[in-house]
Order: C-alpha cells, then structure tokens, then sequence
C-alpha cells in the first residue's frame, strides 16, 4: 500500500504539472495570435494653426510652413495636399484650410489638416485713387474698375467753399427745408479752412423768427448739386461736433407728391449725435457711439392707404464716440435692391430696402436738432465749447463709379 501511494502521488503531481504547462502554454499562444493580427497604421502630424497679417492695402502674402510628416514604422512615408495651397504660395485674405494624407501599401490613409488665416491691414490714410474699403481687400467686379465722380467729391482743400458743387443755402436747393426746431439752416455757419468743411452749431444770444417759427439755436444743410444714384461708391471722413445736434451723411430724394414718381425714398449712411443725456429717448441712448444708417420710404398725403413708411436699418455701436476721431463712413449703393456699408475701410452690414432703391437723390449733410434727443438745460457747451467743439468737421467727400478697365 505504502508503494501504491508513492506511485500515484508521483503521477498526480506529474500530471498537475502538465495542466499547469497546457495552461501556460494556451496563454502564450493567444497573445501571439492576437500580436500577429494587429494592423499597423501609418500617423501623420500637421503644424499649428497659422495666423499673419497682409501688407497695408494688399490682397495676398505669401506664406511658408513646414510639410507635415506621416510615419509607418517610424520610417517615412509621402503625404499628399487634397486642399489649401502648398507652402511658399500667394494666400488670400481670410482663413485657408490646408488638408493633407498619406496611404500605406495596404490602403489605409490618414489625413490632418492646419488653417493659415491671413487679416488684411488697414491703410491707415485713405487714398483718393479708389474706395477705402477696396483699398482694403474688397474686389471691384471682375473687368472693373473705380474711377471718381468730380462733381459729386470734394478734398475741402481749398480757402473757400465751392458754391459750384455744393448748395448751402436751403431757398436755393430745391427742397425748401429750413430746419427741425429749434435749430435754422443757415448759409453762414458753413465754411472750408484746414483742408476741412466746417459746419459749425451755435445758440442765438437772442432767439430769432423765422416762417412764424420761434429759433434758438443755428445748423446747417449742405447738398450736392449733381444727382447721386445706385450703383456708386460714396463715402466721407467725417468727426461729429460734441453737443446734442446731429453730424450725418446721406442722399436724400426730392420726389413729392407733384412728382410723376411719389415715392419718397432717403438713404441714410451715417447719422449720429455729439451726445445724449438723461432726456434723450431710451432708444437713442448710444446715439453718440453709433454707426446708423436707413433706407426709408416716407409716407406722402398722396400715398394710398395701402402705403405705408417703412424702413430697413443697420447698427454697429461703437466703442469711442463719434467726436473722438475721424471716421470714415461708406456706402455701396450696389442696386436697386443691394446696399453695403463700410466703417473705416471695412465691410459692417447690408441693408435690403423695403421698395426698390431706385430714385436718383443728393448727397447731404445736415447738422440739426432732434425732439428725441432736445436741448438740455445742462448743455452748456454752446457757451463753453471751442470751434472744434461745436462743429462737424468733413475732410473729405467721395464719390466713386464702376467702368471698364
């Protein structure tokens, strides 16, 4: 019996081996299997998002980046651009979206991609050889070219004002509108000297009757003498006088109801206030950090009751006041139906006017009182102010047409 024992504790402890052994070696045979079924990729690696700025007034830069590298087997493999440009060439302003991949020999591809965005400069002094906001990067139509409109520009450069293009005096311009109370049009407060057109506001000492009206303080108008129509460029640089009177830039259209055409239409670029105060109307509260601009059609006495005013409007609140700098204000009246506007050389917002833009106008400026925004006790400005206080300063005004190159 003691031998029998001895014999089958040998063939246990034998045959507990050999399961041990099985179980090991199954183990190793699975994790090889599952090794040699692995598919190695290949692995590529773009560059970092890149970002440069265009040279004042260009289109293009040209910009240079490093290839990106794809791998397999830690060995490398050749890569392939599917979109963007290659490095060293000509990008455009905006954001380029550069696309590479690689394939192994067994089809698999890998791509990554990296942006180039490229921010135009603004010309710090607009020329007089085409709009500012071209000047900027904003393409003419292709086979086109700006060309100025002489009688509806003018650079203020000289001593005296030119009667020859520009109306001052509201009994001559054919529209017959003195004012807004309690501010009167007058000739007077226009002027040109520091290669700028002045149009200076002011409080009577005494007030003054004018048409059974009751006037205390003084504006102006000034308006073109050649039409503005669609499918021009205008544009002014223009810096806002401090009180609560308007500085603005816009054509407006002379259509009345003794007009074969009654629609009576206004494009407003840029209409602004020096400064608001506690009594100025809660919607008009950023007035005096503003771009504004409207196209309106006005109701008429002769309109049918169908007609009704309606107006299409665009806004950009600004960050300085109007009275803090120049600004340079512009309109691409592009169609009867397309209207683009521009600040500082830069594209803002369209307007799509509610009838069509289609009626020649003037270009105007006016500088008045608003009821929403009236002469506060607190105003003493007209008093204390200085003449760059009180005055609504145009360096220039521009007016620009497409033709042929």
């Amino acid at each position: 019996m003691k031998n029998r024992a001895i014999i089958l504790s040998i063939l246990g402890f034998f045959f507990f081996g050999v399961l041990i052994a099985c179980s090991d070696e199954s183990d190793n045979i699975s994790d090889n299997n599952q090794e040699s079924s692995e598919v190695i990729k290949p692995t590529i690696s773009c560059t970092d998002p890149i970002e440069v700025s265009a040279a004042e007034g260009a289109e293009t830069i040209t910009v240079t980046y490093d290839a990106p590298t794809a791998l397999l087997n830690n060995e490398p493999i050749a890569t392939t651009q599917i979109t963007g440009l290659s490095s060293g060439s000509e990008f455009p302003i905006g954001v380029t979206k550069n696309t590479f991949s690689a394939t192994d020999g067994e089809g698999n591809t890998v791509t990554c991609s990296f942006t180039v965005t490229v921010n135009a400069t603004v010309i710090s002094e607009p020329s007089d050889e085409q709009p500012y906001a071209f000047q900027n990067g904003v393409k003419a139509p292709e086979g086109k070219k700006w060309v100025k409109v002489e009688e509806l520009s003018d650079e203020f450069n000289g001593a005296e004002f030119d009667d020859n293009k520009w109306h001052r005096n509201p009994a001559s311009d054919g529209f017959s509108w003195y004012g807004r109370p309690p501010a009167l049009f007058e000739a007077e407060n226009v002027s040109v000297s520091n290669g700028c057109m002045n149009v200076t506001t002011l409080k009577y000492a005494e007030p003054k009757e004018f048409r059974d009206i009751t006037w205390t303080h003084g504006g102006a108008i000034v308006r073109s003498k050649a039409q503005a129509g669609y499918g021009k460029y205008y544009e002014c640089r223009m810096k806002a006088n401090k009180t609560i009177m308007s500085s603005t830039f816009w054509i407006a259209m002379k259509q009345n109801c003794n007009n074969e055409e009654k629609r009576k239409l206004e494009l407003d670029i840029q209409e602004c206030v020096g400064r608001v105060h506690e009594g100025t109307h809660t919607w008009a509260q950023h007035w005096d950090k503003i771009f504004h601009s409207n196209a309106i059609r006005h109701y008429r006495d002769c309109d049918t009751e169908e007609d009704q005013e309606t107006r299409a409007s665009g806004v950009k609140n600004l960050d300085e006041s109007n009275h803090d700098r120049f600004f340079v204000y512009g309109c691409w009246w592009k169609s009867p139906t397309e209207i683009l506007f521009y600040l500082d050389g830069e594209y803002v917002y369209s307007i799509t006017p509610t009838t069509d833009f289609d009626i020649d106008g003037y270009i105007t400026m006016a500088i008045e009182t608003y009821d929403w925004n009236p002469v506060d006790e607190a105003g003493s400005i007209f008093e204390t102010g200085s003449f760059d206080d009180l005055t609504t300063k145009y360096d220039w005004v521009r007016t620009w047409e497409l033709t042929d190159e």
